[in-house]
Parts: structure tokens; sequence; C-alpha cells
């Protein structure tokens, strides 16, 4: 099989303000990519907030990618879930489709240990569908859960098909240790948009890419950026490291909110700053689904600051996202902003 090389967007799912899909912002979404050309796109993980999607969706979604992307950019389904069972169904029907790469997300919530992750998911899975190319991800602090290097090697010789993982843990021993154990061809993805250059400069590590949120805004940027890096160009790579450190610090971030019973630190989670980021930038793609909602007054305020000191960080960075998707309606004022993306009050 063909290792992962280069860079992946987390695709979101654009909506409609009943929350339905919104096919035409999806189609459009697609075409960006493929004018970035990114090296391919995941349909149906997190980012898409795929807990919120209805039977059928996931499919529809995948589909319509296949259809409308070039074979030369890799398709890649989220099929991970809570239940076993229903990840295999789901694997089954996007096999169906003709996809060939698969992610399975650790299992939230019910956070079996490592080692259930190996013999009762990951493995099971992959054997199930030899013909698939399984792509673990790693992401603790969602998850509550790690799959640790030492079971992803065991379960990388029992099903040989697991042939990548995305580590977003934010820890770079994490990686080190992967790399250890699974040298090349075994393809390991950065799941973190700050993190990305740096695991790939680090010759204990030497990242094959990212699996990027920050790439549905910029993703010629990212594209640009990741490439630079894996083919040695050391100079351009780090000329565009701020960039990328700048649009990667908001896909999640801290933030605190005076109340009336005293400051409250949150954090503001992804995908919600990338959709919103989206409407700030005129180009926007709907709401999230509850429970995801809107930002918190100062989240928004930080959310606004920061876009700015993107672009000045890295200007133009988002003149594309502006020129092939900004033209979807008329443009929000300040106003209308706030009030669609911030509630009035925590």
């Amino acid at each position: 099989m063909t290792p992962l090389r280069g860079a992946y967007t987390a695709l979101v799912t654009p909506l409609q303000p009943h929350r339905e899909i919104d096919w035409e912002r999806f189609d459009a979404l697609l075409e960006f990519q493929r004018s970035a050309q990114i090296d391919g796109v995941v349909i149906g993980g997190t980012t898409a907030e795929s807990p919120t999607f209805r039977r059928g969706e996931l499919e529809a979604l995948v589909a319509r990618a296949l259809d409308r992307l070039p074979g030369s950019m890799t398709v890649i389904a989220g099929t991970g879930r809570n239940d076993v069972r229903e990840a295999s169904e789901l694997t089954a029907r996007v096999a169906d489709l003709g996809v060939r790469h698969v992610m399975l997300v650790d299992p939230a919530y019910n956070a079996p240990s490592s080692v259930e992750i190996r013999r009762e998911y990951l493995v099971p899975l992959a054997q199930s569908f030899p013909e698939l190319q399984f792509l673990s991800y790693v992401i603790p602090a969602r998850t509550g859960t790690c799959l640790l290097p030492e079971d992803l090697l065991q379960a990388y010789r029992d099903a040989p098909n697991l042939a990548a993982v995305k580590d977003a843990t934010g820890q770079p021993d994490y990686s080190r240790r992967v790399r250890t154990l699974l040298p090349p061809p075994f393809s390991l993805l950065s799941g973190d948009d700050n993190r990305a250059l740096a695991m790939i400069h680090d010759p204990e590590v030497r990242a094959d890419g990212i699996v990027s949120v920050s790439a549905n805004l910029a993703p010629h940027a990212i594209q640009r950026a990741v490439h630079a890096a894996l083919d040695g160009n050391r100079a351009l790579a780090d000329s565009l490291a701020p960039t990328l450190l700048s649009l990667g610090n908001m896909v999640s971030f801290p933030v605190r909110e005076e109340t009336t019973h005293g400051p409250v630190d949150l954090k503001v989670r992804n995908p919600l700053p990338t959709k919103a980021a989206f409407a700030m930038l005129g180009a926007g793609i709907g709401p999230c689904r509850p429970p995801l909602g809107r930002l918190t007054p100062a989240g928004f305020d930080w959310l606004a600051r920061h876009l700015e000191d993107v672009e000045r960080t890295g200007p133009g960075v988002f003149e594309p996202l502006r020129t092939q998707l900004g033209s979807h309606g008329s443009a929000a004022s300040a106003d209308e902003l706030r009030q669609s993306w911030s509630y009035e009050r925590y």
C-alpha cells in the first residue's frame, strides 16, 4: 500500500440554518481544496461533527467527495465509533462506494484501555477489511483514552493494513516512540496543526505530514509549508512557520470569561472556531449542530483579533478563501456576526 504523505484536510461539514447539510457549500469546499492541490481530505472525521451525523449522511458525503475530487486526491472516511459493530457497518458501506482509506478514532467516553483498543477495535476492523488502509487517530484530550505506541506496533503486526497513525497527543515523546517502533513505510501524521512542521523536522520523528483543521481555511498555505518541510526546503518552511503556528493556535483555544459569579476559564473547541472564522472572513458555511453552539463574548473577541493577527503574520493567507468562497450571500456586518456567533452574555 502507498504510504500517506503530505497535507490532508480534516474537512468541516457545511450546514444550512436549519442544520441540514448544505450540499452547495460542500461542493464549493471540495473545489477549494482541489484548487489548493491538497493531498487529500478526511470526510466525516470529528472536525466534521461526526458524532451528530444521522444515518446515511457519512455515505452521502463520501460519495459526493469521490465523485467530485480527482483520483490523485486521497479520500479518507472517518468511520471510528464507540460501537465496533457500527464502525464495521460504516466501513463496509464506504468501502462499497470506493473508499480505500478509513480513519478510526479511539473510542470516546467508554474509553477502553490501550490493549482493548488494539484487541477489540483496531485489529478486528482492519482484519475484516484487508483491502482497505487504516489510519489510527489518537487524541486523548477528546477521547479520555490513548492507544500506546507498543499496542500500535502489535496491531500493525497483526494487521499490516493498519498503516498510519494521526498523532494528536500533543506529546513529542509519543511520536518519537512511535517512530522508534514503526519506521517508514509506516506513516506518522501530525494531528496538531501547530506541531506539524516541528514533527517533520524532528530527526527522531520524521513525520510524513499532517491531517489539518487549519487547511479548511488556508489549504494553499498548509500545502506549501508541509511540502517544503518534507522536501527539505527548510528556508521556505521556516518562513511559513509563524503563519502555520498562528493558524494552529485558533483551532482550539483557552479563554477567560468574566461572569457575575467571578472569572471562568473555558476552552473553545474545534470545529466551532473554524466555522466562526469562515463567517468572519466573509465565507460562511453555516452553524454547528448542538451541543456545539456559539462562542462566549470573550471567545468571539479573541478569535476576531486572532484572525487579524494571522493576516499580519502571513499577508494574503486568506485571499484564496475570500476569492473562491467569499461571494456566498451578502457580507455580514460586525453586529450580525456577533449576534450569530456569540452568546450575548455568559
